[in-house]
């Protein structure tokens, strides 16, 4: 009963766009007055408790990190990267697009950032280059949510808190999912291309290429930091949050030299701005979820769906078909607080470990990314292209169903998710 009230109170809001934070905060309010033997107080109290833990703290510094990074000059160097690598062959302008997005994942760890920033300056060059609007913006946005799979990722953060999961195991784990994304993406727009006789790109001399390699290492280094410090048992996640933070204004200032001291003030506001939002996002669903476990939700829908049937493989079924229903309308990081302690008990009995869930969950998730009706990246990449969602929704199908048979397949082969962090572990 409780969660009916709730999830009917959070679908009738967002029907009238009211900001998703304030969604699940109100659905809490309407829960806990439903459940009339809980005080009101009690749901400031758990948005308190929701927040109160280090591990939160890497949020902002990925955050900032991602700012440094997109204004100190990383983005048109990851661009040329990838003119390097995949640019001279037919439909080039694509493949840069989605290995951009991959490189670009390793630094900013926020799949909006990456739309806002290489789309920026990918879909109007491949628009004057001849490509299709639509095929445009569905590379962008489809490629773009690489960014939280491929570490850091911001949502493997803020699952790593809800379940109380090794976080550098689920950066580990999302490395070959991220990838495999990647190439999928890359094999769909290489059979579009072909289709539509789509241009190549200029080729760059030997000499060009080794000055563009070289120029690109340093920003490339952000990765090996973040990563090859978690692993090396050097630094915490968190911990790798701030150095990469540190690292990357060093970038900005000394080596691109774009980012200005007077700059410093105003990124710093805008990452305040954008953590205030994520923040109230977790503070609100993690008031949900406290309700749920409260009121014995989980073990409900546990209950019912093993009632089902008791076949892990459609179990699993189940859980993504949900998941992909969830993040078609609702934002990725509450989803993660909400339907995390509902649905890892379910994932646990079919002999699936934390960390492959996670990343299942994140990838997930991530597809609703460029979904509507709250797609972000989708709503992004349309307002830099200058369209309507409606004119290329079609276009995104190819993509949707090739990200869904890699989900399937990271859900299915363990190996695939857990072998990296085991390897290196």
């Amino acid at each position: 009963m409780i969660a009916l009230v709730v999830f009917g109170i959070m679908i009738g809001l967002m029907i009238f766009n009211v900001p998703i934070a304030i969604c699940t905060g109100l659905a809490a309010i309407g829960g806990v007055a439903a459940a009339l033997n809980l005080p009101l107080m009690i749901m400031v109290q758990r948005m308190f408790t929701g927040l109160d833990t280090f591990t939160l703290i890497a949020v902002p510094l990925f955050i900032l990190t991602g700012r440094f990074m997109a204004l100190g000059g990383i983005t048109k160097d990851l661009i040329n990267v990838s003119k390097v690598l995949v640019g001279y062959m037919k439909g080039g302008l694509a493949y840069i697009n989605i290995v951009a997005s991959m490189l670009f994942a390793g630094i900013t760890g926020s799949a909006a950032s990456d739309t806002s920033s290489i789309g920026a300056i990918l879909i109007p060059a491949m628009v004057d280059k001849g490509y299709d609007t639509d095929f445009s913006v569905a590379v962008t946005a489809t490629s773009s949510t690489i960014g939280i799979m491929i570490p850091p990722s911001i949502p493997m953060v803020v699952y790593g808190v809800a379940a109380n999961a090794s976080i550098g195991k689920l950066f580990l784990g999302g490395v070959v999912p991220g990838v495999l994304v990647g190439l999928v993406l890359i094999a769909v727009s290489a059979i579009i291309t072909k289709k539509r006789n789509y241009p190549r790109d200029e080729k760059v001399s030997a000499k060009e290429a080794a000055l563009i390699l070289l120029k690109g290492i340093p920003a490339m280094l952000t990765i090996v930091i973040i990563l090859g410090g978690i692993v090396a048992g050097l630094f915490t996640p968190t911990e790798a949050a701030g150095v990469s933070a540190f690292y990357s204004l060093l970038l900005g200032i000394f080596y691109y030299k774009e980012i200005r001291l007077h700059h410093i003030p105003k990124i710093i506001i805008e990452v305040a701005l954008t953590t205030g939002q994520v923040t109230l996002m977790i503070a609100t669903a993690s008031s949900l979820a406290w309700l749920f476990a409260q009121q014995n939700v989980p073990a409900a829908i546990g209950a019912f769906l093993t009632g089902i049937t008791s076949n892990k493989f459609i179990l699993l079924l189940l859980i993504n078909l949900w998941l992909l229903f969830v993040g078609t309308w609702l934002d990725l990081s509450p989803a993660v607080i909400i339907f995390t302690p509902i649905l890892l008990p379910i994932a646990a009995t079919c002999g699936m470990d934390p960390v492959h869930f996670g990343v299942i969950m994140v990838v997930n998730l991530g597809i609703g990314l460029f979904t509507p009706p709250v797609g972000v990246c989708l709503f992004v990449a349309c307002g830099i292209a200058k369209c309507s969602i409606t004119s290329v929704v079609k276009a995104f199908i190819p993509f949707f169903l090739a990200m869904v048979a890699v989900l399937f397949l990271i859900t299915y082969i363990d190996p695939l998710v857990m072998w990296l962090p085991g390897l290196m572990m």
